[in-house]
């Protein structure tokens, strides 16, 4: 299986290759990948390329990339070995080793870099360059205030006697060679987990068997060594928690401090103080004995369905304070569901083994039907014909990793790969991170975006949860395509601008810029027609990159850190502020407003202030809110109905009741806060309506 991932591998990297912000170089660009999967796969927070050497005299210090985890206080550095450099790309490379002398070279050029970044030194970096941050970084953790891990990449197969030289040094060592990033980036294509715990472990999960009920559920009662549940959660991460959006939404990989302190102080008390996991599997072989016992031998598609903060947190003690699970036993509860119920049952029982938090109905995963419909969509509409394409092309939607490879190693022969990626094209390939990017960037959320791939799609299906969307259509999917046109369009600009570093949270910036600027007004009709943005935003784009470039590169004296700067709400209120002069003819009345007004919180109050705010709105504004909603597919159909409903009442000289004026300020405020603007829509009327509503939400 390993060649078929390094082909995989190989296959992203010469897609990524032609990427102007990689310098067309290959060893940026595979550093890319590999971080970008490691993030995808939850091991990783924003991870950074920051390609960085220096050669004089005895010092050779290098560095490649950088993921910087505020929670744990770690800053990990990565050095990446290309062990198929010789093999060109678009070629076939067979798999190699990496040798005990390359990973020592490594590590002493980390090292290195760690002396080199120490506070009296002076690098020679330029200030927007992600090294010069990144060398800020180091040289924080050097006085103290994080802890530095050193990491090296390999596209080789490093042996186990190689690997554990490599692990020695004063600083924490990880070697991430083919094989272990098969198992973790790799993943199960169809998302089923299977364990074989004698095979795996060497061990079996002794049991307390209940009889199954009419409908084939069963429980079991069991304990799982803490080592073994570790290890586990190190090979899978997230994966164990995907079937559950519950779990999947409020996992946060956070360390418990009372876990921590019980592990590492009193590890034999575990059991009696922890309350344990909640579990599921399509199926478990196991021995059945005699007393309603049982030895639990394989379980598949396992899934832990409350208690991932409990896996991470055991998880952690074992990898980085290197703690002894020998004496860590976990109870669990194992419910056996059939596959026909699985769909169905096994987000129930997430619910209800999650009882202490508010349940939304309609959480929405990679496996719901809402983006499964996407993915169909995507599989059946064509883009028009073009004399390089005369039979159209496909927007592939990678629902779950290796679709695209798997799709395309279906195809037998030259000739039907071929024609594979002609109809489609890798640079029309996008997965679901990239879809909560496009999405959340032009809904103005730059800040969530800045936060990651994981944390951003987390939040995406929150939006989708609470939003209860219906099931897309062709002209939704037509959107999310016009939406990805323009973020890859100003991607490309930033790179034909001459600029480098920090070019996923630019472009995130420029996006939600841009969608204030235009009153989130996009002619989807005219983008997807043509495959391409007018050249009216493409020239807006430009002046707003790079006016937000300057912001981003350029924080307060309180946060030194680019990257944590981008994920604040203030960088995205300083982005607003700064001065950006721009021309959409094509959008009517557009004018810019320098600071977002707030969300309106949540208010259950009906006090007489409110009612009479929302009720000097003019009829007119509310009628254009909910043309304009409709339009832009912006807020919900209520609230589009709603809206209309109270430019009635206005226009009637009725007011509006305590609970429309409750939703009505919302309506308004969040129109504005979008880019809404109207002649008749006065500033002091938004005060009122945002002063009153503040209110009314601190007394209810």
């Amino acid at each position: 299986m390993s060649q078929k991932f390094l082909d995989w591998l190989l296959q992203e990297v010469f897609d990524r290759a032609h990427d102007p912000e990689l310098g067309r170089i290959r060893l940026p660009a595979l550093t890319s990948v590999l971080l970008e999967n490691l993030e995808d796969a939850g091991i990783l927070t924003t991870p950074q390329t920051a390609y960085f050497k220096y050669e004089r005299g005895n010092i050779a210090a290098e560095v490649h990339g950088y993921a910087c985890d505020v929670e744990d206080d770690v800053i990990s550095l990565f050095y990446c070995i290309d062990a198929t450099a010789d093999t060109p790309l678009g070629q076939p490379a067979t798999m190699c080793n990496t040798g005990k002398d390359l990973l020592d070279k490594a590590f002493r050029r980390l090292e290195a870099f760690v002396r080199y970044s120490q506070p009296d030194r002076k690098p020679d970096s330029e200030e927007s360059q992600p090294a010069h941050d990144l060398i800020d970084l180091v040289k924080e953790a050097v006085s103290g205030r994080l802890g530095i891990e050193l990491h090296v990449l390999t596209t080789g197969v490093v042996s186990d006697r190689a690997a554990a030289a490599g692990a020695d040094g004063s600083m924490r060592r990880e070697i991430w060679d083919l094989v272990r990033l098969e198992r973790i980036c790799g993943g199960s294509r169809d998302g089923a987990i299977t364990i074989d715990f004698p095979v795996e472990f060497d061990t079996t999960l002794p049991c307390l068997v209940t009889s199954p009920s009419s409908d084939g559920l069963q429980v079991l009662l069991t304990c799982i060594p803490g080592s073994v549940l570790a290890d586990i959660y190190n090979l899978y991460r997230t994966e164990l928690l995907e079937r559950n959006v519950r779990s999947f939404l409020q996992f946060t990989g956070k360390v418990n401090k009372g876990i921590r302190s019980t592990i590492l102080n009193e590890p034999h008390r575990f059991l009696p103080y922890n309350n344990g996991l909640s579990a599921t599997a399509r199926e478990v072989v196991m021995d059945v004995l005699p007393g309603g016992l049982g030895q639990i031998r394989v379980v598949k598609d396992f899934q832990i369905v409350n208690g991932g903060q409990t896996t991470a947190s055991i998880a952690s003690c074992s990898r980085r304070d290197r703690a002894d699970l020998a004496n860590v036993a976990v109870p669990m509860k194992l419910t056996v569901v059939p596959e026909g119920l699985l769909d169905g049952l096994v987000p129930q029982i997430s619910r209800y083994a999650n009882t202490q938090n508010r349940i939304q109905d309609s959480d929405f995963s990679a496996n719901d039907p809402w983006h499964i419909a996407l993915e169909r969509l995507s599989r059946s509409t064509w883009t028009r014909a073009t004399p390089e394409a005369p039979r159209g092309t496909r927007w592939f939607y990678e629902r779950s990793r290796g679709q695209y490879s798997d799709g395309l190693a279906s195809c037998p022969t030259p000739a039907g790969r071929r024609q594979f990626r002609n109809e489609n094209p890798t640079a029309q390939k996008f997965t679901k991170t990239d879809l909560a990017k496009f999405l959340l960037s032009w809904d103005q959320y730059p800040a969530t975006v800045s936060r990651g791939a994981q944390k951003c799609f987390m939040a995406f299906m929150s939006q989708l949860a609470s939003s209860q969307r219906k099931t897309p259509q062709e002209t939704d999917f037509q959107r999310v395509i016009s939406l990805a046109i323009l973020f890859r369009t100003a991607e490309h600009l930033y790179g034909e601008l001459g600029y480098q570093g920090f070019r996923a949270n630019v472009v995130t910036y420029s996006i939600a810029r841009l969608s204030h600027e235009c009153q989130r007004y996009l002619d989807v009709e005219a983008i997807w027609k043509e495959q391409a943005i007018p050249e009216e935003l493409s020239t807006a784009l430009k002046y707003i990159i790079t006016g937000a470039r300057d912001v981003i590169v350029n924080p307060p004296p309180s946060q030194r850190n680019v990257t944590e700067w981008c994920k604040r709400d203030e960088c995205w209120a300083a982005v607003l502020d700064r001065s950006i002069q721009v021309q959409l003819k094509s959008v009517p009345d557009v004018h810019r407003r320098s600071k977002p007004l707030p969300v309106v919180a949540a208010t259950t109050s009906n006090q007489q202030q409110l009612v009479d705010a929302v009720a000097k709105v003019a009829p007119e504004v509310w009628f254009a809110i909910s043309a304009w909603a409709k339009e832009t597919a912006t807020l919900q159909s209520w609230q589009r109905s709603l809206a209309y409903s109270l430019g009635r009442l206005a226009a009637s000289a009725r007011s509006p009741s305590g609970k429309q004026a409750i939703q009505g300020s919302r309506i308004v405020l969040d129109a504005s806060r979008l880019g809404f603007l109207h002649d008749a829509l006065q500033s002091e009327v938004l005060d009122a309506i945002r002063d009153t509503s503040g209110a009314s939400g601190r007394q209810g």
